[in-house]
């Protein structure tokens, strides 16, 4: 029998093999220029203002609006409910 096996015939490199190490290498670069590129295009956006207050009301012009709200919401109310007993009263 023949004494030399099928793997003795390919050559035995000492130098390790530089593609694994340009590959990272590449997809480090890429991720570092991506993310130069995400920062700059968010310093380019534009802030929205900070709200404004009103300036024109008084607090107590405020508390007066505030109540003339609750009364008309509460009118709304009271209207919507005769309402509601009218059609009561015709569904019968």
């Amino acid at each position: 029998m023949n004494d030399d096996t099928s793997m003795s015939n390919f050559p035995i490199n000492d130098q390790p093999s530089k593609g694994p190490l340009l590959g990272t290498i590449i997809i480090v670069l890429i991720i570092i220029i991506g993310g130069i590129y995400i920062i700059t295009s968010r310093g380019n956006e534009v802030t929205p203002p900070p709200p404004v207050e009103p300036t024109g009301l008084a607090p107590t012009d405020q508390s007066q609006t505030a109540l003339a709200g609750l009364s008309s919401i509460e009118a709304d109310l009271t209207a919507s409910d005769a309402d509601l007993a009218t059609l009561e009263s015709e569904i019968k």
